[in-house]
């Protein structure tokens, strides 16, 4: 049956749920009674409708409150439509719009996938104990009590929890009342501020806690399973500066007395922006000074840095409907980056910004068929295919980056302060922000941006300039990665050119213009420093000459320089350019000292060797050639950190090493193979090149040495260890080993937040890719039964098609796929993973013969 969405808010508006749950940890069951007080509204009816998903509703009372009174109405039936997760109160009698309140006894049950409520599993002192948690957005409040599932329905929530005595619970607001009785313990939270049902939350079990206030007395926690509470210190220390930052940012107070965030041993997603509640997997909020990595620290201020900025964007303000996620995730995704330079400068970390959320958006936004930013939602499962990490996130972040830019950041504070002033606590769409930073900014800021936000895609801008002259010509067109590939759509977009001069039209509205640069620049470059979200493209050759040469001569910004390796790894995918020319163009590049663009050097030489792949001897020359560029930046940063290592040095030392160790260099397999050998602890390993060490032992050392691995993988507590050892061991080439790993993916040993991790990581590895593809397809109903509720559910077909590149795989991919259309869940990700794949097919016959000729 085709199920359209139902917006049941236009029916029944709750102001308040009294909500009492007492879970069950040994049946794995749950018990509970809702009151709902708020209005009906629409047409008379005799029924009011509930979310519902998985609970057996027992009991319903219904009484309206009119000038006479308060009367019960009798309720004849409670029917579960469960193909529409609904609830159906059937009264007696006609129900009027007006206010009632209606009280549900229901049950039901704790589950093993990572939403509703759930249980996390972790082991203390030899024993294993449970923590039981809530996730709930994005419509999975309905699997724990009937509510009005949609976040326009906000409403305050008094909850109580009857949960085992001794054990520690908290929720969005402080404890009010505990009271303890034959064994367990009531506790009563106070009221919590007006919010969407999807940022409820709850935890109770055995947790420990450090805290600190801010400059503005709010308490801030953080909890974790007793062994771990020690290593939430950089995560507390960062909460509290980035709550500071926000405060004065957004000219607007965090509203609750406390802000508490957790670590929770099982978490689907990354972290949870719960409302005074933050709930995060371990690996984003555990650091261990003694032997985490830069990555992670960085890792965990971004994350915490996201989460705190969603309680003004999404909890303050929320959006009106779930086509409006991008108000949420976007704002998040670029204000974490705002709040981390604040607080560590010294990472420099907009170039990781540029490199990762804008080249992230531009691969996935390069498909014909890609979502918008805003995307309609017509059916309950497309929700959670509106979470596409590239789009709603880094995209949505990109073009509000360019928004901030374009405004001036005065302009678009202020804009902010009033957009939360005037919509605090309520639900808002695209335009009510607009509107803020149009005031703001004295610009019509909705013509602007609306283009980018409800269009797919993005522009390849042609740049036609000789150095000298006056005049620059340019072009705009829609950038598709497959050159075969058709859109109807030829709207000019409003794209700020973002130049290093300034040019008499700063803004391109038009398909074709000539704009005049009046300085004499030599090397004119847009889209400086990703101020911008558009594809610049070079085509006068003594211009890009120029450019080239004042990289050479030390004159252009690290973004710059990082951009234009991104800008050609575009260009030779959507055959504007051949591969050859990004080969060329990294002689450029021979003094680079910056690590962010060694990233995407890296980048660049992972994109030559998968046109490679499979040819030895085009291989062996690729391995010459990387041995070649790293042999100084090896020699120089060494294996060892020191305490007097930046960011940067540290994640420089990782790459190269780790390139060198890709590329077969002997001297660096023979010292990492020394240095797993010599290891007691991982301690004992510098951080930054402790993961070259894991790799070296699983695809070069002895048998033993891969036992070794798998033991030490399946007797660390630390998140961050055991991906460290899971990258290593999906990296093997031997076949008994990576049959060995993947024999382990339905088992005990892999928790199920991280499978996902380790099938990616063997789909990548060319050995193990048709192995690991075969256990998907002959694993699939334990697929669909573990993650079809989660996510990540589509991340299988999404990350295939990322990876695969020859016309058999398509074929293959099809033949699986193809019938899960009608899979709504999945029916998005399977689309576009075929329009990727066929590019990438494309792109091999285009430059796979002239990259091993180039090799050659």
């Amino acid at each position: 049956m085709t199920k359209t969405v139902t917006r049941l808010y236009e029916q029944f508006q709750p102001d308040n749920y009294a909500l009492t749950l007492a879970p069950d940890r040994e049946a794995m069951t749950f018990t509970g009674t809702v009151t709902v007080t708020g209005k009906k509204v629409g047409r008379p009816s005799e029924r009011i409708t509930f979310h519902q998903k998985g609970l057996t509703i027992s009991k319903a009372t219904v009484v309206k409150h009119d000038k006479k009174g308060e009367t019960e109405v009798a309720v004849e039936r409670i029917n579960n439509q469960d193909s529409y997760d609904e609830a159906r109160i059937h009264a007696s009698e006609q129900l009027y719009p007006g206010n009632y309140t209606i009280t549900l006894e229901f049950s039901g049950k704790i589950t093993t996938p990572m939403n509703g409520i759930y249980p996390c599993k972790f082991e203390h002192e030899g024993k294993q104990k449970q923590l039981i948690a809530t996730q709930f957005e994005s419509h999975f409040a309905r699997e724990a009590f009937p509510c009005i599932d949609e976040p326009e329905a906000k409403a305050t929530f008094d909850l109580t929890l009857v949960n085992p005595e001794g054990e520690v619970a908290i929720a969005n607001t402080p404890v009010k009342a505990e009271t303890m009785k034959d064994g367990l313990t009531t506790t009563v939270f106070e009221t919590s501020p007006k919010m969407s049902t999807y940022l409820l939350a709850f935890i109770y079990g055995e947790l420990g806690y450090l805290d600190a206030k801010t400059k503005n007395g709010v308490t801030v926690r953080t909890y974790a399973t007793p062994e771990h509470v020690k290593n939430t210190q950089f995560a507390l220390d960062t909460a509290v500066k980035t709550l500071e930052f926000f405060e004065d940012y957004f000219g607007v107070p965090y509203p609750l007395p406390k802000l508490d965030m957790a670590a929770l041993p099982d978490f689907s997603a990354g972290a949870m922006e719960n409302w005074g509640l933050i709930t995060y997997r371990e690996v984003a909020m555990l650091y261990d000074e003694s032997s985490s990595s830069i990555e992670t620290k960085q890792y965990i201020a971004m994350v915490v840095a996201h989460e705190i900025s969603h309680q003004w964007f999404g909890n303050l303000v929320t959006m009106k409907w779930w086509d409006d996620l991008w108000l949420n995730e976007s704002f998040a995704n670029m204000m974490e980056y705002r709040a981390v330079d604040a607080l560590y400068p010294e990472w420099n970390i907009w170039e990781q910004f540029v490199s990762h959320e804008e080249a992230s958006a531009k691969r996935r936004d390069s498909l014909v068929d890609v979502q918008a930013i805003h995307t309609d939602v017509n059916h309950p499962d497309e929700i959670s295919t509106l979470f596409d990490p590239s789009i709603v996130y880094a995209k949505g972040g990109s073009v509000l980056y360019m928004l901030l830019n374009y405004l001036g950041e005065e302009a678009f504070r202020k804009g902010l302060t009033d957009y939360f002033g005037k919509h605090a606590y309520g639900n808002t769409v695209a335009d009510d922000l607009w509107a803020a930073l149009g005031a703001a900014s004295s610009q019509d800021v909705g013509s602007f941006m609306n283009g980018w936000i409800s269009r797919p895609g993005f522009p390849i801008v042609s740049v036609n300039w000789q150095p000298g002259e006056a005049d620059v010509r340019l072009q705009q067109q829609r950038f598709l990665s497959d050159p075969s590939a058709k859109t109807t759509d030829n709207t000019p977009w409003q794209v700020p050119l973002a130049a290093t001069t300034e040019l008499s039209k700063p803004l391109f509205d038009a398909t074709e213009a000539t704009v005049q640069e009046a300085k004499g620049t030599k090397a004119l470059i847009l889209n400086h420093d990703g101020h911008s979200y558009f594809l610049p493209q070079y085509v006068n050759g003594t211009h890009l000459a120029a450019i080239t040469k004042a990289i050479e001569g030390g004159e252009v910004s690290t973004i710059d320089r990082l951009l234009l390796l991104d800008n050609y790894l575009l260009l030779q995918r959507g055959g504007f350019t051949a591969t050859t020319d990004l080969l060329d163009l990294l002689s450029a590049y021979k003094n680079e000292t910056s690590e962010s663009v060694w990233a995407d050097i890296a980048a660049s030489i992972a994109e030559v060797r998968r046109l490679i792949e499979g040819d030895e001897a085009a291989e062996d020359k690729l391995n010459t050639m990387i041995a070649t560029l790293t042999q100084k930046l090896v020699a120089d940063l060494g294996w060892d950190d020191h305490a007097e290592d930046d960011a940067s040095i540290l994640r420089m030392r990782g790459l190269v090493i780790a390139m060198a160790a890709g590329a077969k260099v002997l001297a660096v397999l023979e010292e990492g193979a020394k240095r797993f050998a010599a290891f007691k602890t991982p301690s004992d390993l510098s951080s930054s090149t402790r993961s070259v060490v894991y790799f070296i032992a699983a695809r070069h050392g002895s048998p033993a040495d891969f036992e070794r691995l798998l033991k030490l993988h399946d007797n660390s507590k630390s998140a961050e260890e055991r991906d460290e050892y899971a990258s290593a061991l999906t990296s093997v080439q031997d076949k008994e080993r990576y049959e060995t790993v993947i024999g382990r993916l339905t088992g005990d040993t892999i928790r199920r937040q991280d499978l996902m991790h380790w099938f990616v990581w063997l789909l990548r590895n060319r050995y193990s890719r048709a192995t690991a593809w075969k256990w998907l397809v002959d694993n699939w109903g334990w697929v669909e039964k573990e993650f079809e509720s989660e996510k990540s559910y589509g991340y299988f077909p999404r990350y295939a098609g990322s990876i695969f590149s020859r016309a058999i795989e398509l074929k293959d991919f099809s033949d699986f796929f193809s019938p899960k259309r009608n899979i709504i869940a999945l029916a998005r990700d399977i689309t576009l993973a075929e329009q990727e794949i066929g590019s990438r097919i494309a792109w091999r016959d285009r430059n796979e013969e002239a990259v091993k000729n180039w090799l050659a």
